[in-house]
C-alpha cells in the first residue's frame, strides 16, 4: 500500500445528491457483487469478545456534514506479523455520550466490519462512511479491534497513480485516480480510503469500493467526501484484500 499526498484546491460545493447518496449507491453495488460470489456479508453481526494484543487504536474521529457521517480509525500493528481480515467494532456517540450507531448489526459489507490488511510494524487508516446515526448528532467514536489472521506469503503490491481533485457536477469536489495492481493476484472488493487533513486535523473522508482490481492492471476509482476538503492535503491508501 502506498499513500499519496496532494494539495487540494478550493472548490465550491454544489448539487442536490449528497455524498452519502453516492457512497450508498457504490456500497449497494458492492453488496450485490458480494452476494454473487464476492467478499461476503457479515450475516450474524460483529462480536469481538477479546481485543487484540498486537494491534493498537492510535486515533479515532467522527465527521458529519450535510453529506452524511463517517468514522475514521487509525490502527498500528505493533507485531512482526502482517495481519489480515482484522475485525473492527465501532460505537458512535452523541455529545451526551449516548450510543447512536454501532456496526455490529447483521448484513453489513465485509469492508465495514474489518480491516483487510495491516502490515507488520505499520500504521493504516480505516474509514466507514456509511454511518446512519439514530436520534442524535455524531460527536465521538470508539473502536475495538480483534486479533485477525496472520497474512502468509507475499503481500500484493498496490499503488495509487494520477490521483487528483475534480468537481463533480452534483457532489462538488471529489477525488479520482487509478489503483495499480503490480502483483499477479487479482484483488476483490478493494477499498480505496481517502483522508483530507488541514493542519494535521482530519476535515474530510471518503472511500471507493472496487469490485475487482485485475492483476497487472490500472483500475479507475472515484471518491466522494464527507466533510470539506478545500485547502487540505489528501491522503489515499488501498490495502490489499486478496493475498492469493
Amino acid at each position: 500500500m502506498r499513500w499519496a499526498a496532494l494539495a487540494l484546491v478550493a472548490l465550491a460545493l454544489t448539487g442536490c445528491e449528497t455524498t452519502a447518496d453516492k457512497s450508498a449507491k457504490l456500497e449497494r453495488a458492492a453488496k450485490q457483487h458480494e452476494r454473487h460470489g464476492g467478499g461476503g456479508l457479515a450475516q450474524r453481526g460483529l462480536a469481538i469478545s477479546r481485543q487484540s494484543t498486537r494491534l493498537r487504536v492510535s486515533a479515532a474521529a467522527v465527521l458529519h456534514s450535510s453529506e452524511g457521517a463517517a468514522a475514521v480509525v487509525t490502527l498500528r500493528n505493533r507485531s512482526a506479523t502482517p495481519l489480515r481480515d482484522v475485525p473492527i467494532e465501532i460505537t458512535v456517540r452523541d455529545a451526551h455520550g449516548a450510543s447512536i450507531y454501532t456496526n455490529d448489526v447483521p448484513g453489513l459489507a465485509t469492508a465495514l466490519v474489518s480491516v483487510p490488511l495491516l502490515p507488520a510494524h505499520a500504521t493504516t487508516t480505516w474509514i466507514d462512511d456509511q454511518i446512519q446515526p439514530t436520534g442524535g448528532t455524531p460527536a465521538s467514536v470508539t473502536a475495538k479491534v480483534g486479533e485477525g489472521l496472520p497474512a502468509t506469503g507475499a503481500i500484493p503490491k498496490l499503488s495509487i497513480e494520477g490521483a487528483h481533485l475534480f468537481e463533480d457536477p452534483t457532489s462538488g469536489p471529489s477525488a479520482e485516480g487509478s489503483v495499480v495492481n503490480h502483483s499477479p493476484v487479482s484483488q476483490q472488493e478493494l477499498v480505496v480510503y481517502a483522508l483530507a487533513l488541514r493542519a494535521g486535523r482530519i476535515v474530510a473522508a471518503g472511500r471507493a469500493v472496487l469490485p475487482q482490481a485485475p492483476a497487472g492492471a490500472f483500475t479507475h476509482f472515484q471518491v466522494y467526501f464527507i466533510g470539506d476538503p478545500r485547502g487540505a492535503q489528501l491522503q489515499l491508501g488501498a490495502p490489499a484484500t486478496t493475498l492469493g
